[in-house]
């Protein structure tokens, strides 16, 4: 297998719709290995999903696997104001070209690769992302580096979803990255228990007891459908049956019942 173009973009859309995104191990366990043996475990059955650290190492082992060349960045979620570094990308060679990978930022994971160059845009499955080059600004040494902002179409305009620079990142950064998600009660998966994976033409998200499909149009997301899971049992089905999540009864009756995260006080499973 050569490292073309079309086989990142075969290797990203399989990650990107082949697991999902969720955060339930802050609830469960409050632990996760990013190492390949840990993956191995957790993802390769197809039965659980993970979160950026482990979904995107899980794609740079699949690229670097099929002979691409891979750098790991550490970027800044632009979501919500103040946010530290704790998002986890790739950086692919091919040929002259450098792209970007990401199978791994909850509902706005894009759907394809992006390529590393100012204005380039991109409509995987009918939603538009565009990479914005900003060049250093203010005078040596205390002036902002340049970086890269990922940008997508969103209620018919532009929304900043994360910038990076091309530093490379180290195992210990996302584990520290990782940690904070795992225990801190200002992650922002600190409270609900969420499930996100895209499907041809659209989304599927589940916030705790809230199922939303959502559809793909050129200016953004529409909510299509919308429904409160009423039982338990509703529940399960709906992870195992539309997100591919197969759970023992007891993480299923800790999910279903919200009990608090592993970093507040609840023993783990």
């Amino acid at each position: 297998m050569r490292p073309t173009l079309s086989v990142l973009e075969n290797i990203h859309s399989s990650h990107a719709f082949g697991w999902t995104f969720e955060n339930f191990d802050v609830f469960l366990t409050g632990r996760n290995g990013l190492d390949r043996p840990s993956l191995t475990a957790k993802l390769g059955p197809g039965t659980r999903g993970g979160w950026c650290f482990e979904l995107n190492e899980w794609l740079a082992l699949a690229l670097e696997d099929a002979g691409f060349t891979v750098r790991r960045l550490m970027a800044r979620s632009l979501m919500a104001p103040d946010r530290p570094r704790t998002h986890q990308i790739c950086l692919v060679q091919v040929g002259d070209k450098v792209w970007t990978a990401d199978a791994g930022f909850g509902a706005q994971t894009p759907r394809g690769p992006m390529k590393l160059e100012d204005g380039f845009e991109h409509s995987p499955d009918g939603l538009t992302y565009r990479m914005l080059h900003h060049p250093a600004r203010g005078p040596a040494p205390f002036g902002e580096p340049d970086h890269w902002v990922l940008t997508c179409r969103w209620d018919g305009d532009w929304k900043d979803l994360y910038q990076f620079t091309l530093e490379s990142a180290t195992r210990a950064d996302f584990a520290t990255g990782n940690h904070y998600h795992l225990t801190s009660p200002t992650s922002t998966f600190a409270e609900t228990r969420m499930a996100t994976k895209p499907v041809p033409g659209g989304r599927l998200t589940l916030a705790d007891h809230t199922l939303k499909h959502w559809r793909n149009t050129p200016a953004g997301e529409v909510l299509e459908d919308q429904q409160t899971l009423e039982t338990k049992t509703q529940y399960a089905e709906v992870l195992a049956g539309q997100f591919g999540l197969a759970l023992e009864n007891k993480a299923i009756d800790r999910l279903w019942t919200l009990e608090p995260s592993v970093s507040r006080g609840n023993n783990p499973l």
